[in-house]
């Protein structure tokens, strides 16, 4: 199979079609770009032997014949043309097998990992649940790989909540937090919100983020313990911002402001 490389196509054609137009303005740009991508996407191209470039794939039917281009693309660093892209979510589930394996194997590059994610996500999979309940429960700061897994948990429509309760003691503190974030995406109750509570008075390095994922749940019932996190001597002010806009999201009164003298961002924001 042959790698052709769509986007160096496509620039060559962008530069030759903007060079005519000198005194196109900022705001025209966007627009014409646009434009140009959809008129080359769909003219007969000389380089593909008459196909047009948004057809190109569309010989392709095995998902092993696709999973092989998508590792050619993204392994030799080739910009991985979006006719490729479109294909495989269009054959959709028969891929899901290959691109959970891609998406797990740690032994493949970033690229190829994290847009086996997207794919995934975009065909609607759920074969891929319980590895990317994996990649969270073991998240450090930074990693972005389970960023993608837990908002693509965050899509799935199956109840996941027994399997990630059942993971919550054991993961990471990253994938902790994370993986209340999909808890509470799925409008998981009683003893979600009593993590989130016990979180907010405990945990004083992340306040802000319980705060706001009480928020998100919208249990009235977080009103009174927000108040009292909001009283606490050490509370960061960020985290006290967070905190008064929870409790003013779910119809509770904040009072009055506290001051955060010493604070640096109470500082730096009170000298704007």
């Amino acid at each position: 199979m042959k790698l052709h490389d769509f986007d160096a196509k496509f620039y060559d054609y962008v530069r030759v079609q903007m060079a005519m137009m000198p005194a196109l303005k900022e705001d025209e740009i966007e627009e014409k770009y646009n434009q140009m991508m959809q008129s080359w996407l769909n003219a007969p191209a000389t380089w593909l032997d008459g196909v047009k470039p948004v057809d190109y794939f569309k010989r392709y039917d095995a998902p092993k014949d696709l999973m092989k281009l998508l590792e050619g693309y993204l392994t030799r660093d080739i910009g991985l043309p979006e006719p490729l892209y479109a294909r495989i979510v269009e054959i959709g589930e028969p891929c899901a097998e290959a691109l959970t394996r891609f998406a797990g194997d740690r032994d493949r590059p970033a690229a190829l990992r994290s847009t086996a994610i997207a794919l995934l996500r975009d065909i609607g999979s759920e074969k891929p649940a319980d590895l990317y309940i994996e990649l969270v429960c073991r998240a450090k700061d930074g990693d972005d790989l389970a960023e993608l897994a837990c908002d693509a948990l965050k899509d799935m429509d199956i109840d996941l909540s027994e399997k990630l309760l059942s993971r919550y003691d054991g993961a990471t503190t990253f994938g902790r937090m994370m993986l209340l974030e999909v808890l509470v995406k799925q409008g998981k109750g009683d003893r979600v919100y009593d993590i989130l509570v016990d979180g907010l008075r405990r945990d004083a390095e992340r306040r802000g983020l319980y705060a706001g994922l009480l928020a998100d749940m919208g249990d009235e019932r977080a009103v009174e313990p927000l108040k009292a996190a909001a009283a606490l001597s050490d509370l960061r002010y960020l985290d006290y911002l967070e905190i008064r806009d929870a409790i003013e999201s779910l119809g509770g009164d904040p009072g009055q402001p506290r001051e955060f003298n010493g604070d640096p961002d109470y500082e730096t924001m009170r000298n704007m």
